[in-house]
């Protein structure tokens, strides 16, 4: 006959309940608190490289489980706007898709909409009632008080314009203006709207791997805290 002889160490399954427990809370306790700070740094980095509020609120963050604890919590920080995230992390070269041969930069004479992003070409030709005009970047008859790139094609220009003196922008010259019948004279000019170029190399102006390190090693000590806190 088989004899079998076993032991219930008095008060060890709550014991060992409690231990869980106590790395359950400071777990998720300490993901929860880490997460928030990560993604704020994400969305710092992308407002100090110039990309503006816009993209920097793509940034979200979640932490599971919702309620409750767990010893094995998980922090998610993702973009809404991945693939822009993604170009400005790798420097990635952009070139024309849909059937078209160039990219349309806006030049710094481009009209703005108050969010700060450029008109695209149907807009600009909107709002001044005029065809933008194709001009070779090896054209050397052309003038224009805008400034031009070296790597440049060509252009998007609108012709026959004068500056505005109150504001500073670009209008559409009066017939009187372009016969130069005013009283104050003033240029009329060719701008440039658009630089046409072939690609687009993006510079790399976003570090993901440094806040996920710093992430990971921030939950790590507060993890450690928050156990000998408890």
């Amino acid at each position: 006959m088989a004899h079998r002889v076993t032991i219930e160490p008095f008060g060890f399954s709550a014991a060992t309940a409690a231990v869980h427990g106590r790395i359950a809370t400071a777990a998720t306790s300490a993901m929860r608190d880490t997460t928030p700070d990560a993604k704020a740094e994400l969305r710092a980095q992308i407002v100090d490289a110039g990309l503006g509020e816009r993209l920097a609120k793509t940034w979200t963050d979640k932490v599971y489980p919702r309620t409750g604890d767990s010893p094995e919590p998980a922090g998610y920080i993702q973009s809404r706007a991945s693939e822009i995230i993604e170009s400005y992390e790798k420097g990635a070269t952009i070139v024309a898709s849909g059937g078209r041969k160039f990219l349309a930069i806006p030049s710094a004479d481009c009209p703005r909409h108050r969010q700060g992003n450029a008109f695209t070409p149907e807009e600009v030709e909107e709002r001044f009632g005029k065809r933008l005009v194709f001009i070779a970047a090896s054209d050397s008859g052309f003038s224009t008080p805008s400034i031009r790139h070296s790597t440049a094609v060509g252009y998007l220009v609108l012709k026959g314009l004068v500056v505005r003196k109150a504001t500073g922008r670009w209008r559409g010259a009066s017939e009187r203006e372009r016969a130069g019948r005013t009283r104050n004279p003033r240029p009329v000019q060719s701008v440039i709207m658009f630089t046409l170029v072939r690609s687009v190399k993006k510079p790399k102006l976003l570090d993901l791997e440094g806040p996920a390190r710093r992430w990971a090693d921030n939950w790590s000590l507060e993890f450690a805290r928050r156990l000998e806190d408890g």
